[in-house]
This record gives structure tokens, sequence and C-alpha cells, in this order.
């Protein structure tokens, strides 16, 4: 495969949980079938949602109740990992073509799917490290523990959980970025407070996104981004996952198993297939500024 010229950007999209999770989840197939990649989006929550690990089997029980009683939204992730809320930061997710991803293990991919994050960071004043935690220790939701798939300040406060899942030639990463996390929901969820958030101004959210845009664009060598969206005809076809495969409580309490993920054949997507909205966005001529 031969190196992508640009970066593909989707717009800032504000969804409900199981949404998120089937756009994420078609997105790695479309890179995975050479349709797409590499891909970067940044998004929020209409409301409170944790996101379950893909293999994660129990939980709290509570965690059911809550969903029921309207206080969040319970989804799973195609990504592995524990527990995340969402609600009071930024998501993103990105995906790359296998061939873009250094490293032959799964702690050197998570080094080098960081990179970006930690010099955009730096830029911010906050420097991160990776965390210390064993990978082996039980722990029912992500920010519990910083392993070496996540970022920490210098006090230890963990900034960024993140979690991967590959396929056959593409890797997709989430991660949360906690910026003003709930106290009160967090004390419902978990049953204890969150970390520190960090001190900036919703108001300088699109300065973030554009520092990540170009540290990433710098990790990978690009130099052009274009916007992207999905097509209505891609929207359709993914209705029946979002509907089914990525939401719903498991009956009889959170200890009884995982939420079911249905098996999505997305077959290969041709220039009809979901490619159909797209534009070129160029940014100071066309080139974007890697400093």
């Amino acid at each position: 495969m031969s190196s992508p010229a640009e970066l593909v950007v989707l717009p800032e999209l504000v969804l409900q949980g199981a949404w998120q999770m089937t756009l994420d989840h078609w997105l790695l197939k479309a890179v995975d079938a050479g349709v797409l990649g590499p891909v970067l989006r940044f998004y929020h929550w209409p409301w409170p949602c944790l996101s379950l690990g893909r293999h994660q089997r129990s939980y709290p029980a509570r965690w059911d109740a809550l969903a029921h009683q309207g206080h969040l939204e319970l989804v799973r992730r195609p990504s592995g990992g524990s527990a995340v809320l969402h609600g009071g930061g930024l998501t993103y997710a990105l995906v790359l073509p296998i061939t873009m991803v250094a490293g032959g293990t799964g702690v050197e991919r998570y080094r080098f799917c960081c990179r970006w994050l930690q010099g955009a960071f730096a830029q911010l004043g906050h420097p991160l490290m990776f965390g210390q935690d064993a990978a082996h220790l039980t722990s029912s939701h992500c920010f519990d523990r910083a392993t070496a798939a996540d970022l920490v300040e210098a006090d230890g406060n963990k900034r960024i959980g993140s979690a991967q899942r590959r396929s056959r030639r593409a890797l997709l990463q989430h991660g949360e970025m906690a910026l003003w996390p709930s106290p009160v929901l967090w004390r419902q969820v978990f049953g204890h407070g969150p970390p520190a958030g960090l001190p900036l101004h919703p108001s300088a959210l699109p300065h973030l996104q554009q520092l990540l845009r170009q540290a990433l664009m710098g990790q990978l060598g690009l130099r052009h981004w274009r916007c992207w969206q999905p097509s209505p005809m891609a929207w359709t076809t993914m209705a029946p996952v979002a509907h089914g495969a990525w939401s719903g409580c498991p009956s009889g309490g959170g200890s009884h198993g995982p939420i079911g993920l249905r098996c999505w054949n997305f077959g290969v997507l041709g220039t009809g297939g979901g490619v159909l909205t797209e534009h070129q966005e160029p940014v100071n001529g066309g080139h974007e500024g890697l400093g």
C-alpha cells in the first residue's frame, strides 16, 4: 500500500453512544478495506455515556440501574480496555492503515499512536508520560489505573486513557481526554471522585483540536487534510448496527455477561458505498502548518 497523501478528518459530531461506536467500527472497516485512511475524528456526547470495553464481561449492577433510570447511556466499544465515562471531556478516534503503524508489540503500537498526543499537550504546558501500572491488574473502569497504554502527568494524574482494536489491515485507537469531569456523576458511577480536570476553557477546544491534528500530521509526515463525512447511504447501512450491536443492557444485571455484539457483515466499500459527501478544506493554501 502506498503512503496516503492526506489525513481524513470528520466534522465534530454529537451523537448518542450507540451511533458513535457504530461509526468508529465502520471507519475501521473502511480503512481496512482501503477506502479511507488515515482517519481522525473528535466528538462529544449529548448526555453522559458509559462505554464498556469490547471484552469486558462483568461490571457493577448499579451501572445497569443508572442506565435504566436515565442517568447515562450504557454502550459497548469496538475497542478493548475497561469502562470509560464520557461527558466533560473530549473523545477521539484514530484509524490508521496497519502499514503506517510502527511497532511489533502492543506496547510499541500504543507508544506510536500516543506520540502526537504527547506533542500537543507539551505545547500547552502539560507534558505527559506513559503510566506504569501492570496491564493485568483488574479494574472495572479505565481511569482507575494507568498502564503503558495511558498518558499521565508528572504527579500521576491520568489525563488520557486509550484502547485499541486491530483488524487485518487497520488499527483503531480510542481515547478519552479528561478535561472537566463531573464529581457528582463520577461518585454515582464509580463511588469516588474524578481525576483532576484540565484548566482549559471550553472556548479553547478548537485550538486544542488544531494542535492535536497538526501534531498527528507531523508525526505521520502528512501535509494535507480534508474534511469528510459519510453519505446518507452509509448512515443507512449503519442503522441496524447502531440499534442492536452496541447498545442496550444485558438482562439480569451487569455480572451476567456482555452487551450483545452482533456480527456485522460490512462487505467491501465502493465509491458509492459511503464516500459520497466529501470536500477539500484547505488551510494555509492547502498545506497544514507543521512548524
